[in-house]
């Protein structure tokens, strides 16, 4: 009776090896974290709590969605999200000023006069 205690006791705790190591390096990542990045934690928890229970659950449906795309497809929609968050490049605000400064470069015998 005492070695199956004992077994299931071991048994038990080399399961949650591995859970109290995730949970200690939380503890550790939120300790890398800089304070302005602690800010922004604590800001967005802030704001999570203080949404309404169905904007919430919208927001987990589309956690959800996100995580069961296929690794290709989620790295595309990356991509895209980080090139719309760029400025826009200075050729490309007005891509006709551009042409009109080519043609000003152009030496006579270029253009065919």
């Amino acid at each position: 009776m005492l070695k199956r205690t004992l077994s299931a006791i071991a048994l038990c705790s080399l399961l949650s090896l591995p859970v109290a190591g995730w949970a200690l390096d939380g503890a550790d990542s939120w300790r890398n974290l800089t304070p302005k990045e602690k800010e922004n934690v604590q800001r967005n928890y802030q704001r999570w709590q203080n949404l309404p229970p169905k904007d919430k659950e919208r927001l987990r449906e589309d956690w959800n969605r996100w995580q069961n795309l296929p690794q290709d497809r989620r790295d595309k929609l990356r991509r895209r999200y980080d090139d719309l968050q760029k400025p826009p490049r200075e050729d490309r605000k007005n891509p006709r000023a551009q042409q009109d400064g080519n043609r000003s470069r152009r030496s006579d015998g270029e253009r065919g006069e």
